[in-house]
């Protein structure tokens, strides 16, 4: 059973987790990630490399850095990246576990030509408000400033963002505590940048078994957020520093985490996160037979509507991949046979719509809508179990939904991404889907991503 994909991001081995360092750095988007080179698993950590100069074609660069400090020795963890006076700047956790005993370290790394990597050291201690549980540092610059905001846990076992700033991205120092949880043990992963005029924190809550020192669950959210009003004293202690309200889920599927954001050359805000949240038995099952496990989401835009953070495919993708049609027609219930399993299906017009039903990939994934209970529903098959798993949110009503299917994941967004589906999944068969109870005017579009033309309608 074949599961490496067509258009996602994934190494030719290993085990790939979070997305780290999205930029633009000399006209290449170079994006590095978590990667363990030698095995499926995470006891092993530094950073791959891939660039690309359209986010649709990739170079495999390889290893980019290793865990060869003694700060570092136990695995070079997540980070972020920034251009300094012409240099890429990389900022990333450091863990050492010597004697059993962790410690993290903030470092710095830096290049002049996106390939060769000069490490500088610690550049941020772990204060000693927090306890060692304190990581993934995303680095952006504001006027004559720059700040980071890190992921952490304080000493009294809740889980916290933390906020250092800097004159010359060289000397750091921590500010304040510019978040905190009641809920959660950790905090892990925050990124804040601002879109369409809103501040937006991302970050994804975790909980911890503190006495074991084990991770239990975590997901990613985002919240609107006023960082200025926090930094410059206006705002204190507010609900805006509290992370348990106003909380949005990042991604109402399966799999979906470790977000990170970078600006595009033409100021769009593009995501990438970690497309798995796999237990350890579906982890298993789905490396079988491969030499890699894990991939990256596609590229995402982001935009900020109606009081939402909405995501999309990046319009290269759209542009490039959605050109050979399957069907452009007005199509009542129906059931469409493909070649393969790499296509888009667009649904357009749906605001009449009451109920409908979906099933791609021969039920491998279905899809339901029911406008009275305003809830749109997706099931995925379990590998391990055979039984469907379901995620459902609930809209105010329904207009649009765009499904992109590659070898083994799917990612479905809802009215123009206000809401997103991402997931894995696994089959052995080419792609099936059939439509069930749409009305005559909904637009049904079907495009083949592999290019291969017209295929058979039923």
């Amino acid at each position: 059973m074949i599961k490496r994909q067509k258009y996602h991001l994934e190494p030719d081995r290993g085990l790939l987790n979070d997305p780290n360092g999205l930029v633009f750095y000399k006209d290449m988007y170079h994006v590095f990630f978590q990667w363990n080179r030698f095995e499926k698993n995470h006891s092993y950590k530094e950073w791959g490399h891939f660039t690309s100069k359209d986010l649709l074609h990739w170079n495999w660069e390889g290893s980019a850095l290793l865990p060869d400090q003694f700060y570092e020795q136990n695995g070079v963890y997540s980070g972020s990246a920034l251009i300094k006076d012409g240099q890429l700047r990389l900022f990333y956790t450091g863990n050492n576990k010597s004697g059993g005993v962790r410690k993290s370290s903030q470092c710095l790394a830096v290049t002049e030509d996106g390939k060769t990597f000069q490490k500088k050291g610690i550049v941020v201690s772990t204060p000693t408000e927090f306890t060692e549980h304190f990581r993934d540092p995303k680095v952006w610059q504001d006027g004559d400033d720059y700040y980071m905001v890190i992921g952490a846990q304080m000493k009294n076992g809740r889980g916290s963002v933390a906020l250092c700033s800097s004159k010359d991205a060289e000397n750091w120092k921590f500010e304040l505590v510019l978040a905190k949880s009641k809920e959660y043990e950790m905090v892990e992963c925050p990124d804040y940048f601002q879109v369409d005029g809103q501040g937006i924190l991302l970050y994804c809550p975790q909980h911890r078994d503190n006495e074991s020192d084990s991770s239990l669950c975590s997901f990613s959210a985002y919240k609107e957020f006023d960082f200025n009003g926090i930094v410059s004293g206006k705002i204190e202690d507010s609900n805006v520093q509290n992370l348990d309200e106003g909380r949005k889920k990042m991604d109402q599927g399966f799999d979906f985490y470790a977000p990170q954001t970078f600006t595009s050359p033409d100021g769009r805000k593009i995501l990438f996160a970690w497309m798995s949240r796999m237990k350890e038995e579906e982890e298993k099952l789905f490396g079988e037979g491969e030499s890699s496990i894990h991939c990256m989401t596609l590229p995402r835009e982001l935009s900020y509507r109606n009081g939402e953070l909405c995501q999309l495919p990046v319009r290269e993708l759209e542009k490039s991949l959605c050109i050979h049609k399957i069907s452009g027609q007005e199509r009542q219930s129906g059931e469409i046979i493909l070649k393969n399993r790499v296509y888009c299906a667009k649904l357009s017009n749906l605001q009449n719509e009451t109920s409908f039903k979906i099933e791609f990939q021969n039920r491998e994934v279905i899809l339901e809508y029911k406008k009275v209970e305003k809830i749109i529903s997706v099931k995925r098959k379990n590998w391990v179990t055979k039984e469907y798993d379901e995620r459902t949110c609930k809209i105010d009503s329904l207009e649009t939904i765009e499904c992109w299917s590659d070898i083994s994941s799917m990612e479905i967004f809802v009215n123009q991404g206000s809401k997103v589906f991402s997931m894995r999944m696994f089959t052995e068969e080419n792609g099936k889907v059939k439509i069930s109870g749409l009305m005559k005017e909904t637009v049904v579009e079907m495009y083949d991503l592999m290019g291969e033309g017209e295929e058979k309608n039923e």
